[in-house]
């Protein structure tokens, strides 16, 4: 559990569950710094100012704006030195989402650029891209200047938007090789698989749907709302949920989408208007339900999910896995393409997990149970028969 999300979330009133209650009064109470740290905190969302304390991108001076607001209080020195090691980024971050103050000189504004294949961005309803590839901590704004967002690294939040009162949807979008994560305006956590994209609401609006569009990979941590229900749409199939948490893939190269369920429940329809035939599929804990693109087909077992959603912790695991399916996985995790000149090679089954290994040392573990060659060039790869 983050205890800098549950933080977010208190700022901003937004409800905590039983457990995310308790772990935040047991933070509390760990030390006096962290209480004060808390308070403070406090106080600098009801301040009323119209000075930016954050003017300078570098996040060295900025957390020296931060500092500056604790000098009253008293144990002062530990509790710098204890700010410092623990929340440095995460307190500009926190300040950032919470009271309103953004770095007003690189405040994100729409704006059409020359977009880098492999960077991650962020495309408004009317066109205009933002490339989100600086780990700089900043704020992003509408052309009116009103906040949308935060970005803190390879994280969105659009929680808190409050000048919004229409469905305004964007799409985000990760390329191979890369991972992303966002918080919608409701709460919802998704992480991005590489190869992705995501299309969202800046805020959901009262009385309609909480819809969402994704091609690609994404697992959702969906947050309860019986009134609203979260629907993920893919070209196939939506998925209809109140609160839950579960994988999606719908990479369009692939035949099937795959939806599996960690927790909670949801249920699958047919997204086509005109040719329905399959039947609504219900989800339960530890399901997996694979719906064809071109077809009527549709199948449900039960699966390890650790093996569908390891790809958040950075890891890819396979398991009994036919090498044709599982070059896709690498080429999307590595950002690589991969020729396979050796046919044979693609009905072999493997079972493996890789986490901090590099594509080189990927490929040499698949070619000690049934040898091959590879050349690297680029990124470029070419297997070959020995």
């Amino acid at each position: 559990m983050d205890i800098i999300d549950l933080i977010v979330k208190k700022l901003h009133t937004i409800p905590l569950s039983k457990q995310e209650e308790q772990f935040f009064i047991d933070w509390i109470q760990e030390s006096d710094e962290n209480a004060v740290f808390y308070r403070e905190l406090e106080l600098l969302k009801d301040q009323e100012s119209e000075e930016d304390p954050f003017r300078d991108l570098n996040p060295e001076l900025a957390w020296q704006q931060v500092l500056s607001k604790y000098k009253k209080v008293s144990k002062r020195n530990s509790i710098q030195i204890f700010m410092k090691r623990t929340f440095k980024y995460a307190a500009i971050f926190i300040i950032a989402l919470s009271v309103g103050y953004f770095i007003s000189d690189f405040v994100f504004k729409p704006t059409t650029v020359l977009v880098p294949k492999n960077e991650v961005t962020l495309e408004s309803e009317n066109g205009t891209i933002q490339v989100l590839s600086s780990d700089i901590i900043y704020g992003i704004k509408d052309t009116q200047g009103h906040v949308l967002g935060a970005k803190s690294g390879s994280k969105l939040d659009f929680r808190g938007v409050k000048y919004v009162d229409k469905l305004v949807y964007n799409t985000l979008k990760v390329p191979y090789g890369k991972k992303f994560e966002i918080t919608l305006s409701d709460g919802t956590l998704v992480y991005l698989n590489s190869g992705s994209s995501f299309r969202f609401p800046i805020n959901f609006i009262k009385g309609a749907s909480r819809k969402v569009f994704l091609e690609g990979e994404g697992f959702f941590e969906v947050t309860k709302d019986k009134k609203h229900p979260f629907i993920v749409s893919t070209v196939p199939v939506n998925i209809t949920v109140l609160g839950t948490k579960f994988n999606i893939s719908a990479y369009p190269e692939d035949l099937w989408v795959n939806t599996v369920l960690v927790e909670g429940a949801v249920q699958l329809y047919s997204n086509d208007k005109i040719n329905k035939h399959h039947k609504n599929i219900r989800l339960h804990p530890g399901d997996l339900a694979s719906w064809s693109i071109n077809s009527s087909k549709s199948n449900l077992r039960q699966v390890d999910t650790d093996i569908y959603t390891s790809w958040i912790d950075g890891r890819i695991v396979f398991k009994n896995q036919k090498f044709v399916n599982i070059i896709k996985k690498l080429e999307r995790h590595y950002d690589v393409k991969i020729n396979n000149n050796y046919k044979e090679l693609n009905s072999e089954l493997f079972t493996a997990t890789f986490d901090v290994e590099n594509i080189e040392e990927a490929l040499n573990s698949f070619a000690e149970n049934i040898p091959f060659i590879f050349k690297i060039k680029e990124k470029t790869i070419t297997i070959t028969k020995p």
